[in-house]
């Protein structure tokens, strides 16, 4: 990658392999269902290198504050210089310790990231204390890995790399909080009264197998995973990739779940 800091790494292959391939097509469409909801200001939680951000900042009206948050200053120090991020207030905060007054946003929005959390239901209901009463919480989570083909055959592969111990990222954290039953006794434990899912599958592009094994290993925190473990890791999922979609362009589909909660 030419990069010597490992956070720089990440956040560069994030930027460059994962988020083109399986961000950008989720973050644009939740932009536009963001955009409806006029009753402001926005705050996003946990946005990492700012994948949404920016397609909320090229959506909603040039009147909405949005606020961006993360919980790593790395993060948030290296989001708030990227291109389109003008009209973006950036600012580091844990999202089970949000540092805003009580009903201080009409919309809240977080991309995947709820999924990671240890402690969703403190997550939760630091959101609910920050919504405004009319104000609309829309969260995305991976469906499950079985509906994600490329993001199953990297399971595939980290398990054949290590079957009595593999990687757990992929299968058990990013793709492991798509039942809905689960969600939604966390919602109701955190003091929300109502959710909306809407399942959506999009198209997943990229240019190589190659191109798809950095983004996963290199761009995510599958990385603190293999990194000391297997250090040919992405070369062993490339094969593996290789051997299911071919060694040219990559084109298959991805599903999430969309939750609008409210209450």
């Amino acid at each position: 990658m030419g990069f010597h800091d490992p956070s720089a790494s990440m956040f560069a292959a994030r930027d460059r392999y994962f988020a083109p391939c399986v961000l950008a097509p989720f973050a644009e469409g939740m932009a536009r269902r963001l955009a409806r909801l006029t009753n402001g200001p926005v705050l996003e939680i946990m946005a990492n290198t700012g994948t949404l951000t920016r397609a909320m900042a090229a959506s909603l009206s040039a009147g909405m504050t949005i606020v961006a948050t993360d919980p790593d200053p790395a993060a948030v120090a290296h989001a708030s210089t990227r291109p389109g991020m003008g009209r973006i207030s950036w600012q580091t905060a844990d999202p089970c310790a949000l540092p805003f007054n009580d009903a201080a946003f009409g919309v809240v929005g977080c991309l995947f990231a709820i999924s990671t959390l240890s402690d969703r239901v403190a997550a939760f209901r630091e959101v609910r204390r920050v919504m405004k009463p009319s104000a609309r919480f829309l969260f995305s989570v991976p469906g499950h890995i079985r509906h994600n083909p490329v993001a199953d055959c990297v399971q595939a592969a980290l398990d054949a790399m290590a079957p009595d111990d593999p990687p757990g990222f992929i299968g058990q954290g990013k793709h492991g909080y798509s039942n809905s039953e689960a969600i939604d006794n966390d919602l109701t434990a955190a003091g929300f009264t109502d959710a909306i899912y809407t399942t959506v599958d999009v198209p997943f592009a990229a240019e190589s197998a190659r191109d798809a094994a950095i983004g996963y290993c290199l761009g995510t925190r599958l990385r603190d995973e293999i990194e000391s473990r297997f250090p040919l890791g992405t070369d062993m999922v490339t094969r593996a990739l290789e051997q299911r979609f071919g060694t040219g362009r990559i084109v298959s589909t991805m599903r999430a779940h969309i939750v609008t909660a409210a209450g």
